[in-house]
C-alpha cells in the first residue's frame, strides 16, 4: 500500500562558481538537518549540487524547509539553496536512497523545483487534495519572509526551530540569548524582525493539516 509523504528537492544556489570545500560543507548542513527531522527521514544526494529528503510525516514540510535556510544562513560559509515540496502518495519500497524511488509526490517535487521562478526559494505542489493555491501561498510567503533574514536572525531562527524541542516548547528566548552570548532583549528583537511569531503559525497549520492516505482518496 502506498504512503503519502513529503518530498523535498532542492538544489543549491551560486554551486558553479563555489568551491568544493563550500558546497560539501552546505550538503552537510542540510543532510544533518534530514538526521535530525526523525529516524525515518531520508537525505540522498544528487549530481553534485542537488538533493532529496523524504518526510514521513508530510506535515512538517514547511518546518522542515525552514529550518533549513536558517541553518544555512546563519553559516556564513554556506551556500543558499531552492527547495520545491512534493506532497502525494509513493510507491512502496524498502530502499532508503530516494535516487530509486518513485511515485507522485517525487513528480510533483521534481516538477515545482524545474518551473521555480528564478526569484523564488521555496515552492509547494503535488496531488494531494490539500494542496491548493493558498497552501502554495503560504509557501511564498514564508519564502518571502526568510529571504530578508539576517544572518543573527538566522541564528535565532535555527535554534528556535531545532527539533530536539518539543514542537509546543520551542527553545526559551533566554536560552537562545544564553547560548549565543548576547541579552534576552536582542533575542526578541532578532526573532521578530524575523517573523518568527507568523512563521510558527504556519508551520503550526501544516503540523495541524491531514495528509492521510485516506484524505488522498477522499
Amino acid at each position: 500500500m502506498s504512503q503519502v509523504v513529503a518530498i523535498l528537492t532542492g538544489d543549491l544556489i551560486g554551486s558553479t562558481q563555489a568551491s568544493p570545500k563550500a558546497v560539501d560543507n552546505t550538503m552537510a548542513i542540510i543532510r544533518k538537518c534530514a538526521a535530525t527531522l526523525g529516524s525515518q527521514t531520508d537525505f540522498t544526494r544528487f549530481r553534485g549540487d542537488g538533493w532529496q529528503i523524504r518526510l514521513v510525516r508530510p506535515g512538517d514540510c514547511l518546518w522542515a524547509c525552514l529550518l533549513i535556510l536558517a541553518r544555512l544562513k546563519a553559516d556564513e560559509s554556506a551556500l543558499g539553496c531552492r527547495i520545491a515540496v512534493g506532497i502525494g502518495a509513493e510507491y512502496p519500497t524498502d530502499a532508503r536512497d530516494l535516487s530509486t524511488a518513485m511515485g507522485p509526490a517525487f513528480t510533483a517535487s521534481g516538477r515545482a523545483l524545474d518551473q521555480m521562478k528564478p526569484d523564488r526559494i521555496l515552492a509547494l505542489d503535488g496531488p494531494h487534495p490539500a494542496i491548493d493555491r493558498f497552501r502554495k501561498l503560504t509557501f511564498t510567503v514564508a519564502a518571502e519572509l526568510a529571504g530578508r533574514w539576517t544572518t543573527g536572525q538566522a541564528e535565532a531562527m535555527a535554534l528556535k526551530l531545532d527539533p530536539d524541542s518539543p514542537a509546543d516548547e520551542r527553545q526559551s528566548n533566554e536560552a537562545i540569548a544564553r547560548r549565543l552570548g548576547v541579552t534576552r532583549q536582542a533575542i526578541d528583537a532578532r526573532l521578530k524582525s524575523a517573523d518568527y511569531a507568523l512563521l510558527e503559525e504556519m508551520i503550526q497549520a501544516f503540523l495541524a493539516e491531514d495528509f492521510s492516505a485516506r484524505a488522498l482518496h477522499d
